[in-house]
């Protein structure tokens, strides 16, 4: 295929694979669409999480022919979210990447990825881009010709306070400029392996700093199958597929999803406002007993911006008021117990 005749030498991307246990024929269907990319001038950082001794003999073998490939194991297990802020902090310290991209170890990358999200971050001035993608099963068959579609996602109309109700960009498809890399490093300490993702902590960094550049164009093949990290789901973020999760849960209410967006909430408002104003500021409160009417006007704002969130945000409304009804019953049952023992 011919190098697209637009390229800049004065970019170059990036890119941070990371990688822990792949499946071998799926890694290989990545690595050979990251060597077909219309854009040449890159260089891949592939960050193995601790991958049992064969798969990493396997990818130093698959790799050995193309010096464009860097290939590093992580001495512990870090998991995704830090495993991908390794790779940034790697390319932080190489001041002639221009542009970091991101990719996982399962996909397929369209071969004009990286020139077009290299072209749409810079005609934008944008801070961050990203893309549509289409979804395939574990065979590589088309399953939707659009995930944006499938799972009802309006990025367009996305803001720092909506990204924090429902993250509406995939890391996969994700271009950042290099000046991006300050305020996301370091990324915030997670207290669970199954909190956030990274992509969902730059998102909420790009949108706040600066303009994000979305693309209905899908440059990535989504590989849809059992050991998915994170996985495509139909009418996402609805009320109706929070209902759907409720009744399969027979009605109860763990109470964890409040606290993974608190969690994140509390973590972005820190980093960004000043400490007298950013507990004000948060409408998903740790302490604040407000029985979540920050998040219900939020939930409101989202259906009148056509944000797609309406499902995420009664759920973390229903979250909030059953903690605060419970806070509330605590402290009256206590001064009670109190009076009556005078």
């Amino acid at each position: 295929m011919e190098r697209a005749k637009s390229e800049q030498p004065s970019f170059q991307v990036g890119i941070v694979l990371a990688a822990y246990n792949c499946d071998r024929t799926y890694f290989k269907q990545q690595l050979e669409s990251i060597k077909l990319q219309t854009f040449s001038n890159w260089i891949c950082l592939i960050t193995d999480d601790g991958s049992a001794p064969d798969i990493q003999d396997f990818i130093r073998t698959e790799i050995a022919d193309d010096a464009r490939f860097i290939y590093y194991v992580q001495p512990q297990n870090l998991g995704a979210y830090h495993n991908f802020e390794s790779g940034i902090e790697y390319f932080s310290d190489r001041p002639e990447i221009t542009h970091l991209a991101f990719s996982d170890q399962d996909d397929i990358w369209h071969p004009e990825k990286l020139e077009t999200l290299l072209r749409e971050i810079e005609s934008q001035d944008a801070l961050l881009a990203h893309s549509d993608l289409e979804l395939i099963d574990s065979q590589g068959q088309l399953l939707h010709s659009s995930v944006w579609d499938y799972e009802k996602r309006c990025p367009e109309n996305l803001n720092s306070k909506l990204l924090l109700l429902r993250n509406s960009v995939t890391g996969c498809t994700v271009m950042i400029r290099r000046i991006l890399i300050p305020d996301l490093l370091p990324f915030p300490k997670q207290h669970s392996s199954t909190a956030w993702y990274h992509d969902h902590w730059m998102a909420l960094v790009a949108s706040h700093r600066g303009n994000i550049a979305h693309l209905r164009q899908p440059l990535v093949q989504y590989r849809q199958h059992g050991d998915n990290v994170v996985g495509a789901r139909e009418f996402a973020g609805t009320i109706r597929v929070e209902l759907e999760e409720w009744l399969a849960k027979r009605g109860r209410l763990t109470l964890k999803s409040y606290s993974i967006h608190e969690a994140l909430s509390r973590a972005f408002y820190q980093r960004f406002y000043p400490p007298q104003i950013a507990s004000k500021l948060n409408p998903i409160p740790e302490n604040r007993i407000d029985f979540g009417w920050p998040i219900l006007q939020l939930g409101v704002y989202s259906v009148f911006k056509g944000y797609g969130a309406r499902g995420c945000a009664l759920r973390l409304w229903v979250n909030k008021f059953v903690l605060d009804w419970l806070k509330v019953k605590d402290w009256f049952f206590e001064r009670v117990l109190i009076f009556s023992s005078k």
